[in-house]
C-alpha cells in the first residue's frame, strides 16, 4: 500500500495500452520495418524486408530487441506488436526510474508533469511504437544516472555510450558532449580515455566494419539516401517540431545558465547542447524526418518540465499541494489523446497544427485493410513495387513488398537502378506489380514522393522513377503502358491528402 501511495503517478502508464486496441493505427509506417525484417530474419534465415534485398536500413541496437521478441514470440506474427509494446513501456518505465534515481528525485508535482510529457509524446500519440524511441529514451536515462552519479569505471561508461550510438545512430552528437564532460571528471587522463574507447568499440566497431564489408559503406543505406551531409540541403524544412525544440532548447540553456544551484546542472547542460547539436545537424543535413528524429529534444524537455515545476514549487507555489488534482488532470488528458488516436484520424502535424487532413472518426487502420484486400486480386508471395508507406502492406499481407525510396534495400538495388532501365529491373527481379498514387486534385507539373514523381497535367499519368541515392530521374512510365489491376480509396489520406486513390498496375508485355 505503501509503495502504490508512493508511486501513484506510474498509472499514468495506462495511456499505453490504447495500442492494445489496434496496433496498426498507431505507428508510423517505419516503425512496421522493424517486426518485418526480425520475421524474415527468425523464419527465413534472411536480414532483408524482402526475399530480394539483404539490409541494414535500420538502427542495430532496436532491430536486436525485435529480433528477440520474434524468437520468444510463441503465436502468430501479429502478436510480436504485442511483445514489442511490452517492451516498449517496460524501456520507458525503466528509463524513468533511473530518472527517478537521480534528477527527479526531488518533487513530486514535477515527476507528474515530466512523466505525462513522456507519456503523452511515448505512448498516447502513438507515432513512436515499433521505433527505436523508447529504448533511446532508456540509453539516455542510463547514461545520465552514470553521470549523475559520479561512476567512475571507463570502459562502462564507454560501453554505454555505445548502447546510445547504436539505438540510433545521429546521436553521436548527444554522446560527444557528455563525453568531453566525463574526461574532465576523470581530469583529462589519456589512459581513461583509451578505456573509453574500448568500452565503446566492443559493440561500435563490429557494427561499422560488416556495414563496410556488406554493404560498401561505414553506415546504413536509409542514411545515405536521407543525409545529404557535408551539403546543405537546398531546402531547409524549418517545420513546427524543429522551431518548437530549437525555442525550447535555447530558453532551456538560458535557464541553466543561471540555475547555478542545481547539482546536475552540468550534466543537463552537455545533454542539451548535444541535443542541439543533433537536431541542426538533421536540420541542415537530413530529409524525410519523422517524429522519431526528436527523441533526444523530447528528453530533454521532460527535464525542462521537471526543472521549472521544481523552481516554483519551491518559491512561488510553496505552500500548495496539488499532485492529486496534477495527476487526475494528467492522467485524463494522456488517455483522451490515446483513445482520439485509436478511433479517429487525429495527428498532430496534419489536422492540428496543420489543415492538411480532416478530423473524422475511422474505426480500422485503412492501410491494413487495403492492404488485405490486395490479396483477392493479387497472387500470394507476389513481388510489388511500392511508393510509399510500404511496411504495413508487407507486414499485413503474404507480398514481397520492394519499396521505391530503397531505405530497407542494399547497393545491388540502385545498381539495378540505372538510367532508362527501369522496365528491365521489373522483369529481371519478377516484379508484376506497382502500386503508384492516383487521381490528383490538383494540376500541378509534378507531385512528389521521395522515390516518385507524379506529371498528372493530363489524363494519360506519366510516372517518373527517382535512384533516391544519386538523387535523379532514371526512368518514366506513362499510364496507358500499364494494365490497371484495380483502384482503392488513398488509405494514408491523413498524411497525404492531395490524391485521392492508389492503384494497382501490372506491367503490359
Amino acid at each position: 500500500m505503501e509503495f502504490i501511495k508512493k508511486n501513484y503517478h506510474y498509472l499514468l502508464f495506462i495511456s499505453s495500452v490504447f495500442f492494445l486496441g489496434n496496433p496498426s493505427k498507431f505507428p508510423s509506417d517505419d516503425g512496421f520495418f522493424y517486426p518485418q525484417i526480425a520475421y524474415n530474419v527468425v523464419h527465413h534465415g534472411f536480414m532483408g524486408f524482402n526475399d530480394l534485398y539483404l539490409t541494414n536500413g535500420f538502427h542495430p541496437l532496436w532491430m536486436v530487441f525485435c529480433i528477440v521478441a520474434e524468437l520468444i514470440n510463441p503465436f502468430d506474427k501479429f502478436f510480436l506488436l504485442d511483445i514489442v509494446w511490452f517492451f516498449q513501456v517496460l524501456l520507458v518505465l525503466s528509463g524513468f526510474i533511473l530518472l527517478e534515481k537521480t534528477i527527479f528525485k526531488d518533487s513530486r508535482t514535477g515527476k507528474i508533469f515530466s512523466l505525462a510529457f513522456y507519456c503523452l509524446m511515448f505512448f498516447s500519440l502513438g507515432t513512436l511504437y515499433l521505433i527505436e524511441a523508447h529504448l533511446t529514451f532508456f540509453t539516455f536515462a542510463l547514461l545520465l544516472f552514470f553521470m549523475c552519479r559520479k561512476f567512475t569505471n571507463d570502459f562502462a561508461f564507454g560501453f554505454i555510450c555505445s548502447l546510445v550510438f547504436l539505438a540510433r545512430l545521429d546521436h553521436v552528437f548527444v554522446i560527444l558532449p557528455i563525453g568531453f564532460l566525463y574526461w574532465n571528471f576523470r581530469k583529462w587522463n589519456i589512459k581513461s580515455l583509451g578505456k573509453m574507447l574500448i568500452g565503446f568499440s566492443v559493440l561500435a566497431i563490429p557494427y561499422i566494419v560488416s556495414n563496410y564489408y556488406y554493404f560498401d559503406a561505414t553506415v546504413p543505406i536509409s542514411g545515405r539516401i536521407k543525409s545529404s551531409f557535408p551539403h546543405v540541403q537546398e531546402y531547409i524544412d524549418f517545420g513546427i517540431f524543429q522551431k518548437l525544440f530549437a525555442l525550447l532548447g535555447v530558453l532551456y540553456f538560458v535557464f541553466l545558465s543561471f540555475n547555478k544551484k542545481d547539482q546536475y546542472r552540468n550534466v543537463k547542460l552537455s545533454f542539451l547542447i548535444g541535443s542541439l547539436l543533433q537536431l541542426f545537424y538533421n536540420l541542415l543535413f537530413q530529409s524525410e524526418i519523422g517524429q522519431w528524429y526528436f527523441v533526444s529534444q523530447m528528453f530533454f524537455c521532460g527535464l525542462f518540465i521537471y526543472d521549472t515545476v521544481n523552481s516554483l514549487k519551491s518559491t512561488i507555489f510553496k505552500k500548495f499541494t496539488l499532485d492529486k488534482i496534477v495527476f487526475s488532470g494528467a492522467l485524463i488528458f494522456v488517455c483522451v489523446i490515446g483513445w482520439l488516436k485509436l478511433t479517429t484520424s487525429f495527428s498532430i502535424q496534419n489536422n492540428i497544427f496543420a489543415n492538411h487532413s480532416k478530423f473524422e472518426k475511422k474505426s480500422t487502420d485503412l492501410v491494413r485493410k487495403t492492404a488485405q484486400e490486395f490479396e483477392k486480386n493479387i497472387p500470394q508471395n507476389s513481388r510489388i513495387f511500392v511508393y510509399d508507406f510500404p511496411g504495413k502492406f508487407a507486414f499485413y499481407s503474404n507480398f514481397n513488398v520492394i519499396p521505391a525510396d530503397g531505405l530497407v534495400a542494399n547497393k545491388s538495388y540502385f545498381n539495378d537502378m540505372k538510367s532508362g532501365n527501369f522496365k528491365n529491373f521489373l522483369n529481371k527481379n519478377n516484379i508484376d506489380y506497382l502500386i503508384f498514387p492516383t487521381h490528383f486534385f490538383t494540376k500541378h507539373e509534378t507531385q512528389g514522393f521521395l522515390a516518385l514523381h507524379v506529371d498528372s497535367r493530363t489524363e494519360d499519368y506519366v510516372f517518373k522513377i527517382r535512384n533516391t541515392l544519386n538523387r535523379t530521374i532514371i526512368d518514366s512510365l506513362k499510364e496507358s503502358e500499364l494494365n490497371k489491376i484495380k483502384s482503392y480509396a488513398n488509405p494514408i489520406k491523413t498524411w497525404q491528402p492531395q490524391y485521392d486513390s492508389i492503384t494497382v498496375y501490372k506491367l503490359k508485355n
